[in-house]
């Protein structure tokens, strides 16, 4: 893409030009993280490589008429992660997670789980990871809607 910009900064960039362009991400990257990041950029459909060329046809005339489309294995694994969300987490991430919610410093979550600050730096980069988020605040807002929908 360039110096400052990866396909999900692409994604961003035209959905903001225009909201009602399709977006189609054709793809190698089929981690929970990518999956996630690309549809909340405002992918309308996610494709991976190896996909049947009907698959990309359908795909393809999908978004022209403004429905989501997504690979089998892309969708499954979308699915899995809606319904055990926590799955994707270790314990110890799940816990920190929990934790961030009650608005607690880096230093308060290392006293409250017995652990550096450090290691909770690396926690929340790892959790930020697997949800697809990049900042506190949408790990937060993760967590919060998460819960309302149990």
């Amino acid at each position: 893409m360039g110096p400052g910009m990866d396909g999900i900064e692409a994604i961003r960039k035209l959905r903001e030009r225009n909201r009602s362009q399709a977006v189609l991400v054709f793809t190698t990257y089929d981690s929970d993280a990518d999956i996630v990041r690309a549809v909340d950029a405002g992918a309308m459909c996610y494709l991976l490589k190896d996909a049947a060329p009907e698959e990309i046809f359908a795909a393809v005339r999908g978004a022209v008429q403004g429905r989501s489309v997504m690979s089998a294995p892309v969708a499954s694994r979308l699915f899995q992660q809606l319904r055990n969300p926590d799955e994707v987490l270790t314990p110890r991430e799940a816990e920190l997670w929990s934790l961030l919610t009650e608005g607690l410093s880096n230093r308060e979550l290392g006293q409250r789980l017995f652990i550096s600050e450090a290691t909770v730096k690396t926690h929340l980069a790892h959790i930020y990871a697997k949800l697809g988020v990049e900042t506190r605040a949408a790990a937060i807002a993760t967590a919060i809607r998460r819960e309302g929908m149990r």
